[in-house]
């Protein structure tokens, strides 16, 4: 009984438990999640002696920096990427295991925020998708679950590409604006602005641009900064009684990486200019919230990683190859031709993307052909070929038969029916799809899954730490400081210890 009456006490007397303890004693003003699209967990390190005191350096010093977090899933490219940053979520739950996919019921190419039931606002005429929105995303994200909690917190959400602005700021984002590669403008969705027109000061920002630039050039960089200050202020982020959260993704920085490669002078010149773009951006913050940047939070991290280009590899003596997919899909289909017969449609393959290879499910029904040996017709040719180190089918994920270890904790983590492909080819280290970009990235390996990730500023213990991160840590973490459940389909953990008492 004494001993009862003991742990009783103590249990009593933990922080833990105390009578008087809430959660949590105090809220940040605002929240700024920054994504660098494209963003290699070394270029923090091999750069850090240019940069300046107010950027990366600033986060880097007086936050809890993971120099290798990682995206725990099988295809790293911008639309899984940007989905999992405020969802906390995997592909094979929240839908976005590629960029884009086919879709069988509409027998056509699906755009990962396409929705054709509302329209673009701020562009006239036509354009290559009818509508955005985030109607293809299947989970919450931070900022849907500060408004579904009665929080009266706004969520804003900014990115060249259009994806990133929309899978970040999720289903009840104030507004989610991008910018038309085409006219330099920045547009956004009916979705978010019911009235069909963009705020004034987004009206006055396009009014000022008079040519679109490329966005790789420095001036890119620039329009990303002037639009998040733009949504700083006209929105008052940070004033309110209510946490507020505005995401920021710079997509300069992956065209810059696609066109020269990740050991490029220009890649470095790109960071540093993103280096002096976050301080600008740290000022604007500093400036505009009440109490400055000790009631601001900060998130930095990247979307993916990039290989390096193959003739860099080869000239340091590492095997790297091109995989051409279109002389794999003409053997695919004589194959199956041969096997099964012509399909109506005059082909069995319908769409290829990143190795994924889909079929017209359909057009398979009307040979009554037996799906899984299509499956497997398939999967014989693209074993064959050198540059791939496994292959596997719908039917052998949903058999669990997989390619061992690592590639079969990806899969089950990423693979989505219905938009994923019916066979997926994983190549061999270093080895890319050929394409127009110099550089590419679509594979689990560190060179394209391992980002930095850093949380600055309130309540974070500043520090450099080796822990193991993942990218879907952002999200349950940012949840607990909040006070409010993680987005619905989170599995991250929350990095308790980079957190520090904020009394």
């Amino acid at each position: 009984m004494t001993k009862f009456l003991v742990l009783a006490a103590l249990l009593f007397l933990s922080p833990s438990f105390s009578h008087g303890a809430v959660w949590p004693v105090e809220k940040p003003k605002l929240v700024v999640m920054i994504v660098i699209d494209q963003f290699r967990a070394d270029y923090l390190s091999r750069f850090q002696n240019k940069f300046v005191a107010g950027g990366f350096k600033s986060l880097m010093q007086n936050g809890a920096y993971f120099p290798l977090a990682e995206y725990d899933i099988l295809q790293c490219m911008t639309a899984p990427g940007h989905a999992t940053v405020l969802t906390g979520a995997y592909p094979y739950q929240m839908g976005i295991p590629v960029n884009d996919w086919y879709d069988q019921k509409s027998h056509g190419f699906m755009y990962c925020v396409e929705d054709k039931s509302t329209e673009l606002v701020g562009l006239p005429g036509a354009h290559e998708h009818e509508g955005i929105s985030p109607k293809n995303l299947l989970a919450t994200t931070l900022g849907d679950e500060l408004k579904n909690s009665g929080f009266g917190s706004k969520m804003i959400s900014i990115a060249l590409k259009d994806r990133a602005a929309v899978l970040m700021g999720g289903h009840r984002a104030d507004l989610a604006l991008w910018n038309d590669l085409e006219s330099g403008k920045w547009i956004s969705s009916k979705y978010y602005l019911k009235d069909g027109q963009l705020p004034p000061w987004v009206e006055k920002m396009n009014g000022g641009y008079k040519e679109r630039c490329e966005w790789f050039h420095a001036c890119a960089v620039n329009k990303t900064v002037e639009a998040f200050k733009g949504a700083l202020e006209n929105y008052k982020l940070g004033k309110g009684k209510d946490t507020d959260v505005i995401a920021l993704s710079f997509s300069t920085h992956d065209y810059s990486g696609h066109r020269f490669g990740p050991n490029s002078p220009e890649i470095e010149e790109m960071t540093l200019l993103e280096d002096k773009a976050l301080a600008e951006i740290l000022n604007a913050v500093k400036k505009q919230v009440p109490g400055g940047l000790k009631n601001a939070l900060f998130v930095l991290t990247g979307d993916h990683g990039v290989a390096p280009k193959s003739d860099f590899s080869k000239a340091a003596g590492i095997e790297s190859e091109r995989i051409n997919e279109a002389p794999l899909v003409k053997e695919i289909e004589t194959l199956l031709t041969k096997d099964f017969g012509k399909p109506k449609s005059g082909k069995w393959i319908t769409h290829v993307v990143d190795f994924n290879f889909y079929l017209d499910e359909d057009s398979v029904s009307d040979l009554k052909a037996d799906l899984t040996k299509v499956e497997d017709d398939i999967k014989s040719v693209l074993i064959k070929n050198p540059g791939f180190a496994y292959v596997f089918t719908r039917t052998e994920v949903e058999k669990r038969k997989l390619p061992p270890i690592m590639f079969e904790r990806q899969i089950l983590k990423t693979y989505y029916r219905g938009r994923s492909g019916h066979v997926i080819a994983i190549p061999k280290a270093f080895y890319l799809n050929e394409n127009k970009n110099k550089a590419n990235h679509l594979t689990s390996y560190t060179y394209d899954r391992t980002v930095p990730l850093i949380f600055s500023g309130f309540g974070i213990k500043n520090g450099v730490y080796a822990d193991k991160a993942e990218v879907v840590d952002i999200a349950p973490t940012l949840s607990f400081i909040l006070g409010i459940i993680p987005p619905a389909l989170s599995e991250g953990r929350v990095l308790k210890e980079i957190l520090r008492s904020t009394k």
